[in-house]
Order: structure tokens, then C-alpha cells, then sequence
């Protein structure tokens, strides 16, 4: 079957799941082909810290449900603008070769030949200019603070893979991921509804965007070696596969430390939620310290990525949990 002869939302869903394999992207209609290529099984990352912000929102009783789905519509867009605009570069520099684990491994949107790339600069730009049009719309009714978390979102988008410096060919993509989902995210979220974020928001964010950072940990651990034969310096290229284990682990320790610090800070027992994962946690501290056997890819960020899963999960239905009580109890 071509790809087009039909609309096919079992793919759709399977797209915003996992990452399908290479050869489904030939068999998918336009929309499962652009979730596959913009990699949407990782906007759900961007989709939990939006919701932690609506959450961190109505508990502190300003939510603005029209404002927070403009935030979420928005962030999303630019998450997968920015998927593109990366497999562009990284393409487009020689990085992304035949032999690179982004190409063997998982649906590449130039090196599979799913799209030109005059159509993917194309897609790219829509989706930036969808983002921009939500931003737009929150800097008028929530003021030019907007401007601000959006403006560092989209130098730090372009900045990753492009530019004259890219973040993550210096050590800096992992601290960037960090900033992007937390307190951008998060943050801008809440100033989006309220037009002012506290600082309890901004640490509120960390446990989570904590949790994304360890994904990226794992995703580049586990191509290390590539990296540091093309002079891609990410972190686990300077700190060493050891090094890089070790920031891992006191990164997942640092999620669960920060969620029961701000909980005890601000009365928010429903992050306590979190805690339920303490088994998950031990299992993947225990997971980094093995090497990753030859035969297994994908080893380090499959484990990262599903025990951040987890936590986001718990950390959201804590929350939902805290806020349908307060509201059953008319607070």
C-alpha cells in the first residue's frame, strides 16, 4: 500500500506511543508519516510539563483554560519544529550518516527519504508559525513576560543542532533540555494563565525536567561512541560512558529529592505520588551501573526514558488527585 491510500489512526497512535519501525514509514498516510518523522512518542514529554503547569495553576486558582491550551498547542508545535529543524542540521553537517545509531535505528526524515527537505523546511516553519501565533495571542492577554520564555525557547530550538556553535556539540544540549523543560515550560505555562510566575513554579519544575534530562543522558550514552569520533561533544563524550552513568543516577536521585522538597514546601502532598516509583528508581540506578551489551542499541535511554514515564505519570495523577479533592472539598 502507498503511503496516502488511506487514512490510518491505528498508525497515529502507535506514532504517539513509540518510535515505529524504518520501514512502517513507507506504509503511512501523510499524517502518520509527519508524527513518525517529527518523533511524537517525545512531545508527550513536552504535554506533561504543560500540564504541570496548568496543575501548578488551578492549585494556586489562577487557571485559564483557554490560555493553558494555547500554551500546550504551542509548545507542542515548537517541540516538533524543533525534532525537524534537527534531523535537518545534523543531516545537513554529516552527522546523521548511514552508520549513525539516529539512522539505523529509527525513521529519519532525509536519510529514510520520507520528505524532501524543501518540505521539511516547510513543515517547520508552519509548525513555528503556529507556535508563534499562540505566543502572540498569550503576549496580548497575559503580557510581554511571554516574550521572554519564548524568546530563550527559540534560541535555545535553533541554537541545539544549529547556529555556528550547536548546544549539544559542546556539553551545553543536556543543560539546555533541563532549562527548556522546566522552568520555560513549566514556567511559561503558568505566567501564560496568571501574567506572573513564582518562584515556587520555577523549582517545581525541576523534578520532571530532571527526568527528560536523564532521557537525553541515556540517548547519548548510548551513541557515545559515535559522538566522540565525529567531535560531537556531549556530556558523555567529556565526562566519560563512567562519568556520564554516574550524572544519571544523581540526576534521577535529584527528581525525587526536589519533588518532596517542594511537596513539604508549598503543601502539595499530591507530588508525594512519586514516591510509589521509589522500586522503578532503584531498578534503573541498578540498570546504569551495567555496560550496555553490544547487541543492544537503544539500551541506556530505553531504560531512562520508560522510568521517567512512570514518574511523569504518578507526578500528574498526584496532582489531578490533590486538586479533584480540594475541589470536592470547596477549596
Amino acid at each position: 500500500m502507498k503511503a496516502g491510500a488511506g487514512l490510518k489512526p491505528g498508525l497515529w497512535l502507535l506514532a504517539l506511543y513509540t518510535v515505529p519501525e524504518i520501514d512502517v514509514l513507507k506504509e503511512a498516510d501523510p499524517i502518520g508519516r509527519w508524527l513518525i518523522m517529527g518523533r511524537a512518542a517525545v512531545l508527550v514529554m513536552t504535554a506533561v510539563s504543560a500540564v504541570l503547569g496548568g496543575l501548578f495553576a488551578q492549585l494556586s486558582g489562577v487557571f485559564e483554560p483557554v490560555r493553558f491550551l494555547a500554551a500546550t498547542c504551542g509548545l507542542l508545535l515548537a517541540h516538533f519544529a524543533s525534532n525537524l529543524a534537527n534531523d535537518y542540521f545534523d543531516f545537513s553537517r554529516g552527522k546523521d550518516t548511514p552508520d549513525s545509531p539516529r539512522v539505523r535505528y529509527g525513521p529519519h526524515p532525509l536519510a529514510h527519504q520520507g520528505a524532501s527537505p524543501a518540505a521539511l523546511l516547510k513543515v517547520t516553519a508552519l509548525a513555528l508559525g503556529g507556535a508563534a501565533l499562540a505566543g502572540l495571542y498569550l503576549t496580548f492577554v497575559a503580557g510581554p513576560g511571554v516574550l521572554v520564555f519564548a524568546g530563550l525557547g527559540l534560541l535555545i530550538l535553533l541554537g541545539y543542532t544549529g547556529g555556528p556553535l550547536p548546544l549539544k556539540y559542546i556539553g551545553l544540549g543536556e543543560l539546555a533540555v533541563l532549562i527548556v523543560w522546566g522552568p520555560l515550560m513549566v514556567g511559561g505555562t503558568y505566567y501564560g494563565q496568571a501574567g506572573f510566575v513564582p518562584a515556587w513554579v520555577l523549582f517545581g519544575s525541576l523534578p520532571y525536567a530532571l527526568g527528560v534530562t536523564t532521557v537525553l543522558l541515556g540517548k547519548h550514552l548510548d551513541k557515545v561512541e559515535f559522538d566522540r569520533a565525529r567531535n560531537v561533544r556531549t556530556l558523555p563524550v567529556l565526562l566519560g560512558p563512567a562519568g556520564a552513568r554516574r550524572l544519571t543516577q544523581a540526576a534521577i536521585v535529584l527528581m525525587y529529592l526536589t519533588a518532596v522538597g517542594v511537596a513539604v514546601w508549598q503543601g502539595l502532598p499530591g507530588m508525594l505520588a512519586v514516591l510509589l516509583n521509589l522500586g522503578g528508581a532503584w531498578k534503573t540506578l541498578r540498570f546504569l551501573d551495567e555496560p550496555r551489551p553490544p547487541d543492544r542499541p537503544l539500551w541506556y535511554v530505553g531504560g531512562t526514558f520508560l522510568h521517567n514515564r512512570r514518574f511523569g505519570l504518578l507526578l500528574v495523577g498526584g496532582l489531578v488527585a490533590e486538586v479533584l479533592v480540594r475541589l470536592a472539598l470547596g477549596r
